[in-house]
């Protein structure tokens, strides 16, 4: 009797984990089936899943000339440059969110500062916010000061989307390595200095990976910043946006543009999946 409720159980759970994995996949699959149809079978009634693909769509996409002899007439995307300008605006916010969070979330996690907590929960609270509260006062300052559509500029205020993740990650990874090990080096004579450098950052390399991969998705999926504040260095999340101009949707276009927006952040987390997947779990048990 136990035995038939148990497979019974196990059957019902297996039922569940394949009707969620069906519900988060399909989506997926529907864009991806999208990207390959014509404009004509997109928005047909029933849809069809049975249909000729075609690479059409990613054609139009990455033409950096006029394209001509296509059945959404003559369009011109050049999908190159927006994803270009996700890559160094991404990069370079992670670039500059390493370099500065990980000392900031050593110091709260290591030294004895005054209402550290105060301002360890001040700082996330930026992660917290709703990005229109700081893009919208930053639209004319950016504008008078010649930050507008700019690399640095992009990359400063990306910082309040990806900063405050580093430092509170970093924070928390840090609290896992043993202090005894950094008194132990000073106590041989080294100093602070190299015990962070050859202490402390190896034993967080891999939480380090983890971070800055997550903190890489939150920036390259960013959307109200970029929207705001760039025109010609756009990254691809409002490129993509500019397919749908009133009375013209380039459906399929745009699909195949969201198929290419998860080739990048897909990649990068199936080579540092054993790092992810040891940052998500790093600082979990203490």
């Amino acid at each position: 009797m136990r035995l038939r409720r148990s497979t019974s159980t196990s059957l019902m759970l297996n039922v569940l984990v394949a009707a969620c994995a069906l519900i988060l996949t399909f989506p997926l699959v529907w864009i991806v089936m999208m990207s390959l149809k014509q404009q004509s079978e997109v928005m047909t009634w029933p849809p069809t899943f049975i249909f000729t693909p075609t690479l059409e769509n990613f054609r139009v996409l990455f033409d950096v000339a006029q394209a001509g002899a296509t059945s959404y007439g003559t369009i011109k995307v050049d999908f190159l440059t927006p994803i270009a300008n996700s890559v160094v605006i991404a990069f370079g916010a992670v670039t500059i969110s390493v370099l500065v969070g990980v000392p900031a979330g050593y110091v709260l996690a290591r030294r004895d500062v005054p209402f550290k907590e105060d301002i360890a929960f001040f700082i996330l609270g930026f992660r917290f916010a709703p990005a229109l509260l700081v893009v919208i006062p930053l639209f004319s300052v950016f504008q008078r000061i010649g930050l507008y559509d700019t690399y640095f500029g992009m990359i400063w205020v990306y910082q309040v989307v990806t900063l405050p993740m580093i430092v509170w990650l970093s924070r928390s990874y840090i609290e896992d390595i043993p202090k005894d090990i950094e008194e132990a080096a000073a106590m041989d004579g080294a100093k602070p200095f190299r015990i962070v450098l050859h202490i402390v950052l190896p034993l967080l390399k891999p939480g380090l990976i983890g971070a800055s991969l997550l903190i890489f998705l939150l920036a390259w999926h960013n959307f109200a910043l970029g929207l705001i504040l760039s025109s010609t260095r756009a990254p691809v999340t409002v490129a993509l946006l500019k397919l749908l101009n009133p009375g013209v949707q380039f459906y399929p276009v745009m699909a195949a543009g969201l198929v290419v927006t998860m080739v990048i952040p897909v990649v990068l987390i199936v080579l540092g999946q054993r790092h992810l997947e040891r940052g998500l779990t790093f600082g979990a048990v203490k």
